[in-house]
């Protein structure tokens, strides 16, 4: 076979594959259904234009119609988590702002052989949540408050947070002096001292 009829055979055949994937975007259906004359080509129609802005559908991840607070699946968070979550609801003001939330004692510059009495005393780095027991020994026993108290000063017991200066503690140290005092006897005073035996009668004894 000649070289020029190859080439034209060629072209032919580029030509005819270009117009064969031309004819799979055209609609299948039948060209002049709709009327339309000879030699016209009939695209696919368009997605109709619709007036006014569009309405989404309403899904279920809308939050108009969930649930305000989405629910967590039990076991997701820690025991330590969910019972800081639960603070909040329980106990007023914020967990860690307001008061502490300590978990462990923590390490802190309090020592008892720096202080003039033995006694309780609270620790102002923990912002009064740990709280010391200072023996008449020598020896130290660090303790801590449940979250949302705080050690009282005055009181030497741990109190909500709201009922604690925990910035007026170290001015009430003192107040561990007279625990270790013995109480000096006056019979001028309408009242008895409690003693020891006065306690031994009312619960050793029946």
């Amino acid at each position: 076979m000649a070289p020029a009829l190859l080439s034209e055979l060629k072209c032919f055949n580029v030509i005819f594959s270009k117009f064969r994937n031309y004819d799979n975007l055209l609609d299948v259906t039948d060209p002049y259904a709709d009327g339309s004359e000879e030699g016209e080509v009939r695209k696919r129609s368009r997605a109709p234009v619709l007036d006014g802005p569009y309405d989404p559908p309403d899904q279920q991840l809308d939050e108009r119609k969930g649930p305000t607070k989405p629910s967590v699946p039990p076991g997701f968070l820690s025991p330590s988590v969910q019972q800081y979550l639960e603070l909040g609801k329980s106990i007023p003001g914020r967990p860690g702002t307001d008061y502490p939330v300590l978990g462990i004692v923590p390490y802190t510059d309090f020592y008892c052989d720096e202080q003039e009495y033995p006694g309780f005393f609270a620790d102002m780095d923990t912002r009064c949540q740990a709280w010391h027991y200072c023996d008449i020994d020598g020896r130290q026993a660090t303790f801590l408050c449940p979250n949302g108290t705080q050690f009282s000063q005055a009181f030497f017991i741990c109190d909500w947070w709201f009922n604690v200066r925990c910035d007026l503690s170290k001015k009430l140290y003192h107040i561990n002096a007279r625990l270790y005092q013995r109480p000096k006897l006056n019979p001028t005073r309408p009242h008895r001292l409690v003693t020891k035996e006065i306690l031994e009668n009312i619960f050793l004894k029946r």
